[in-house]
């Protein structure tokens, strides 16, 4: 397929994917203590396994190293998140998720669930089997493009 191709499926899929899949979970699961910015942080510390600089975390959300500051700030009041220093570098220092980060995260997962239940009710069994192999499709190429990027940063 070509990229042009890749584009327009991609722009086509895009607002769908907002009201589908997007809008209702950030309505189901974000609240006021915890922002979708923090969760998205917590979920890069997860899927990471090693602690991160702010500064790789900026890149991996492709925000600023000020916008991050602020939301690791408040992780680290909430307990989810503790700085730690460098094995290599003692200057330098990384962010890891603490049990009460990784405790947040399984409880979002599950009420995660709960939102898109309503979602794949509505789909056909076979529906459901393509949905769920485009999905590893997706996860594994994005799985892939994380963890390169990933290994660049802390390069």
């Amino acid at each position: 397929m070509q990229d042009d191709e890749l584009q327009a499926l991609l722009q086509a899929v895009m607002p769908q994917w907002h009201y589908w899949i997007a809008k209702p979970f950030i309505k189901h699961v974000v609240t006021e203590e915890v922002s979708g910015g923090m969760l998205h942080c917590l979920q890069m510390l997860r899927v990471n396994e090693e602690p991160m600089t702010m500064s790789e975390i900026a890149r991996m959300l492709h925000c600023s190293k000020q916008q991050v500051t602020k939301t690791v700030g408040r992780l680290i009041d909430c307990g989810f998140v503790e700085r730690v220093p460098d094995p290599a570098d003692r200057r330098i220092i990384r962010l890891k998720l603490r049990e009460e980060g990784n405790a947040f995260i399984d409880r979002f997962q599950s009420l995660s669930k709960e939102c898109f239940a309503p979602l794949l009710a509505r789909m056909t069994p076979e529906e459901r089997q393509e949905f769920g192999t485009s999905l590893q499709t997706l996860h594994r190429i994005f799985s892939r493009l994380f963890h390169a990027e990933c290994r660049e940063t802390h390069h």
